[in-house]
């Protein structure tokens, strides 16, 4: 099965602190789960009022039978501004993620965001006919 990209959108507006998200083009909601390949990758978009300052991606098992605190060969502290394409490892099972970050106001300061509780499902697909 060829590797895909996939494309996750947080997006966030001035004045509320929890970001939303889409995958592919598709909205999700809080503890959504979303299925990829050993090998898929995940590319962040970000869309939102200023540029963004920081931004952290933070991974952990959600199944006691996941090797490892991430499912992305990145780590399980990601910094996505440095790194906003993860790649996913060759461990099968369910991982949770949180991403924080910030993003500059026009007067200087800065606002900060929450994308909460995402899930990844790192697996094989069902055999065609099933």
């Amino acid at each position: 099965m060829p590797q895909q990209t996939h494309q996750l959108l947080v997006t966030y507006v001035e004045g509320q602190t929890l970001a939303t998200w889409s995958l592919d083009g598709v909205a999700q909601q809080e503890g959504d789960q979303f299925k990829v390949q050993p090998g898929d990758k995940i590319a962040f978009q970000f869309d939102g009022p200023g540029d963004i300052a920081e931004c952290v991606l933070i991974s952990g098992q959600m199944q006691s039978s996941c090797h490892g605190s991430s499912p992305f060969i990145e780590g399980n502290r990601i910094n996505l501004k440095a790194h906003s394409t993860v790649n996913v490892g060759q461990q099968q099972g369910l991982w949770g993620f949180t991403v924080s970050f910030s993003a500059h106001n026009g007067d200087g300061t800065t606002s900060f965001y929450y994308l909460p509780d995402p899930e990844v499902d790192v697996g094989t697909l069902p055999p065609l006919g099933d």
